[in-house]
């Protein structure tokens, strides 16, 4: 596999990200002919940590599409992001792969290209990753542009299929998850290299997330939701090709995971 890399650098950007040679956190988006909605969530990470205290830096990698809407755009909107041009789709978990390849941060954060921040969302999710009880993987509460809940992590059932919570429990505290939709993830690099990141088995996308989680859960780590955190999924503006089936992921996760089907609860009718 090759794949160019580049910092973009436009003349008059409308979104400035950091360049930093030691960050705290590197963010990785993963795009496919995503577009503009991707220099728009950019612009809203760089927004919301602008009075933050952790150093970061963007890395986007552009999984080849025939419209090439995400480069263009990020070329002639940004500076500073780290672009990451794979010559073929490596899909999502191998996209994040290649781009923590490329990350130097301490932290790695995993962000879709169609989220919003608040201010002060991180911090939250940083300190949680520092407690004497720290998760493997940490994600903030999701939630619909309207402000409804989308997610506050996910269950796993006996069929290997999986539902959204959508209640949001009193408080700040962190709850444990089967896993949490990998939208927006925070790991130390640490944990991601001791887990062995995604698996690129699950090709082009569903249910590496899942598999992951599992692992975390293996190695006696886990996954947590940080009640007190919540930031805005556009949830399907990732991409302006229909959603893939799934079936073959699924596949993969039961072949892989034959305990499912007496680990987890029966789905509910």
């Amino acid at each position: 596999m090759t794949h160019d890399t580049v910092v973009t650098a436009s003349p008059a950007p409308s979104v400035v990200a950091p360049v930093c040679d030691t960050p705290d956190v590197s963010f990785v988006t993963v795009t496919f002919g995503t577009g503009a909605i991707a220099v728009d969530s950019i612009a809203s990470l760089v927004d919301s940590l602008a009075a933050g205290r952790h150093s970061y830096e963007v890395i986007v990698v552009d999984n080849p599409h025939p419209l090439h809407a995400t480069f263009t755009d990020l070329a002639l909107f940004t500076a500073g992001v780290r672009v990451v041009r794979p010559d073929r789709n490596l899909g999502f978990g191998g996209g994040c792969e290649l781009g923590a390849m490329y990350a130097r941060g301490g932290l790695l954060g995993f962000v879709n290209p169609d989220m919003s921040f608040p201010s002060g969302w991180l911090d939250p999710l940083i300190t949680a990753l520092g407690d004497d009880w720290a998760p493997s993987i940490v994600a903030p509460v999701l939630r619909d542009g309207d402000g409804s809940i989308q997610e506050v992590g996910q269950m796993l059932d006996a069929n290997g299929h999986t539902s959204p919570i959508t209640t949001l429990p009193a408080g700040d505290q962190l709850m444990l998850v089967d896993y949490a939709s990998a939208a927006c993830w925070l790991m130390t690099r640490d944990e991601h290299e001791r887990l062995g990141g995604f698996d690129p088995a699950y090709h082009p996308a569903y249910f590496e997330d899942v598999d992951l989680a599992l692992r975390a859960r293996r190695a006696n780590g886990s996954c947590a939701v940080h009640a007190g955190v919540s930031v805005v999924h556009h949830r399907g503006h990732g991409t302006p090709d229909a959603p893939a089936p799934a079936s073959e992921q699924h596949r993969i996760l039961l072949d892989k995971w034959p305990e499912i089907a007496w680990t987890q609860p029966a789905a509910s009718a």
